[in-house]
C-alpha cells in the first residue's frame, strides 16, 4: 500500500503548547500513519515528551486541534483514545513494593477496557499470558515484582502496553535508565513487538544510531521546532553526520554530546 493510501492513525493541525510564558512546541503540524514506528530525537528540552503526550491527551495543547482516528481530540473522546494507547516511561512505572506478581501487573494491562470494578476473565488471563511470553517472562509469571532486575521490569511494562491491544505505542526513552547490554535487548524487543503485533509506534530517544537503526520514520526537534522528517528508504542511508550537519544547519549551533549519544 502507498504511503498516501495508508490509514491516518493521528493528526497534529498546527498545535502550540505553552506552560507558563513560555512555548514549548510552535505550531506543529504532522500526519502519523498506521503502521509507522517513529525514532525522536533531539536535545533535553526540544519538547519530545510534549510532543508525544498530545496523541493520548497527556499534554494539553493551547491551540491547533489534535485528531484520533479521524476524530478531534476532546475531553468527550478523550478515554477511548486513551484504552487504544500505551506508554511505556523511561523508568518502568512498576512499583517493586507493591504486592504483585509478574502476571498480575501485567493482567493490570486489561483493566482499561474492563474497568476498575470488573473481574478478568479466561480471556484477559489468556492474553496476559500471551504478553508475557512474548517477552520472554512466562517462566517468571508467579514471581513478586520485587524480584526483578531493571531490564525484567521494563519488559513487563511492555508486556503490560500489549495486554492493553493498543493501536499506539509510546515509548519515552523506556531504555535510557537500563545498562547498554541491556537496552539494545529491549530495542531489539521493542522492534519485535510493534512488527509482529503490526502497532503504530514512537520511540523517544537521545541515541542517534538508535534513531538511524529502529523505526521507519525518524523526527528530530529542536527548540519545540520539527526540523527534520525522513522516512523510507532515505532514512535507511542515513547517517550520524547527516544528523549532526542538519542540526547545525537549522539550529545555528552545533548539537552538544551530552545532549544525544553519537554511538
Amino acid at each position: 500500500m502507498a504511503a498516501s493510501e495508508t490509514p491516518v492513525l493521528a493528526e497534529l493541525s498546527h498545535v502550540r503548547v505553552r506552560f507558563g510564558r513560555s512555548e514549548i512546541l510552535h505550531d506543529i503540524s504532522l500526519t502519523v500513519r498506521s503502521g509507522e514506528f517513529w525514532s525522536l530525537i533531539g536535545p533535553n528540552g526540544a519538547g519530545k515528551s510534549t510532543l508525544l503526550g498530545l496523541f493520548n491527551g497527556l499534554t494539553p495543547h493551547d491551540t491547533g486541534r489534535v485528531f484520533r482516528g479521524g476524530r478531534e481530540l476532546t475531553s468527550a473522546t478523550m478515554r477511548h483514545v486513551r484504552l487504544k494507547t500505551a506508554y511505556v516511561f523511561q523508568a518502568a512505572d512498576i512499583d517493586p513494593k507493591m504486592p504483585l506478581t509478574v502476571f498480575e501487573s501485567v493482567l493490570g494491562g486489561t483493566y482499561g477496557r474492563l474497568g476498575l470494578f470488573h473481574r478478568p476473565g479466561r480471556r484477559e488471563k489468556e492474553l496476559a499470558m500471551r504478553s508475557l511470553e512474548a517477552v520472554g517472562l512466562s517462566g517468571m509469571a508467579a514471581r513478586p515484582l520485587g524480584q526483578l532486575s531493571g531490564g525484567q521490569r521494563q519488559r513487563v511494562s511492555l508486556a503490560r502496553a500489549m495486554a492493553q491491544e493498543p493501536e499506539l505505542l509510546l515509548l519515552d526513552e523506556h531504555t535510557a535508565a537500563l545498562d547498554p547490554a541491556t537496552a539494545a535487548k529491549v530495542l531489539e524487543l521493542s522492534d519485535r513487538i510493534v512488527r509482529e503485533n503490526q502497532l503504530t509506534a514512537m520511540m523517544i530517544t537521545h541515541n542517534m544510531k538508535d534513531a538511524i537503526v529502529h523505526g521507519n520514520r525518524l523526527i528530530m526537534m529542536n527548540e519545540g521546532h520539527n526540523i527534520l522528517d525522513i522516512e523510507g528508504e532515505e532514512k535507511k542511508k542515513l547517517t550520524k553526520q547527516d544528523l549532526l550537519e542538519k542540526f547545525a544547519e537549522v539550529a545555528g549551533a552545533q548539537v552538544e554530546s551530552d545532549e544525544v549519544l553519537l554511538s
